[in-house]
């Protein structure tokens, strides 16, 4: 995963946008499915965790089957502009590396 690049929306939020890469094993393809462990749903679950905010929708650029790896698979979530401000605590990091750092604690 690429650090995030927010750009400004309206309502206050921020778009970020999330490059990623991910071994398909053992997913459900990556759209959400009641009853399914599929990449979107691990990956919004995770953004509200580190966010502190309830899971985010996602939109992403293509989709992938049961099974199947990605690499260079792009998405975007709109985050409230203070809850970006927020992700890097009391670290001295920006809110991209910052977010890139508790996602990579969470996500498996």
């Amino acid at each position: 995963m690429q650090p995030a690049d927010p750009a400004s929306g309206a309502g206050g939020l921020l778009r970020v946008r999330l490059d990623l890469a991910y071994d398909g094993s053992g997913f459900s393809g990556w759209a959400a499915q009641p009853g399914r462990r599929t990449v979107q749903g691990v990956l919004e679950e995770a953004l509200g965790r580190v966010l502190r905010i309830d899971p985010p929708r996602l939109t992403v650029a293509g989709r992938t089957d049961a099974g199947v790896h990605a690499r260079g698979q792009v998405c975007h979530v709109d985050v409230p502009a203070t809850a970006w401000a927020a992700t890097p605590g009391r670290s001295d990091r920006p809110p991209a590396v910052a977010l890139l750092r508790r996602l990579a604690g969470v996500l498996p």
